[in-house]
């Protein structure tokens, strides 16, 4: 089963409005998130085999720390259409994935994640910043179409921390 983990960015830092938006880094709660992500992934055994990201400062933040935390190695794709991207588009890009790739994972912004999330499971969904929707489907990357997969797992930050302090 191939499966696709997408994930909005951590929340990110609106103090100084000088800063364009694409360069927008990550706030406090954005820098505890991802990493807190990242291993929550790993422990769940959903370490990618490869990452996709937007390259806006606030989305290759989170994906560096979810990769380091994770298990991940490899590089990081940096991916310029995940910025201003439509569902199609990310959905086209999916479709070209290496047929070795079991577990993508990709990093993007709202409205289009949580569109893109809707679109594959046919689920309706909410995603918060640092959110993952994991969807897995069977078949080739290049069948990969709207209500193709299944909705296997949907991870919060705030999920992870009332299950730390409910032990």
């Amino acid at each position: 089963m191939k499966k696709i983990l997408i994930m909005r960015h951590a929340k990110s830092d609106w103090t100084d409005g000088s800063i364009r938006d694409y360069d927008r880094p990550l706030n406090k709660r954005g820098k505890f998130a991802a990493p807190l992500i990242g291993k929550e992934i790993k422990k769940k055994g959903f370490v990618p085999d490869l990452i996709l990201s937007s390259p806006a400062l606030r989305a290759k933040m989170t994906a560096e720390a979810v990769a380091e935390n994770s298990g991940y190695n490899k590089q990081i794709i940096w991916n310029k259409s995940f910025y201003f991207g439509y569902t199609e588009e990310i959905i086209k890009t999916i479709k070209n994935t290496d047929e070795s790739i079991e577990n993508l994972m990709i990093f993007g912004h709202n409205p289009t994640w949580t569109s893109l999330a809707e679109k594959l499971s046919g689920k309706y969904l909410n995603m918060k910043t640092a959110d993952i929707v994991v969807v897995e489907f069977d078949g080739k990357w290049k069948d990969l179409k709207e209500n193709s997969c299944k909705l296997v797992d949907y991870i919060s930050p705030k999920q992870i921390m009332n299950k730390k302090q409910n032990k």
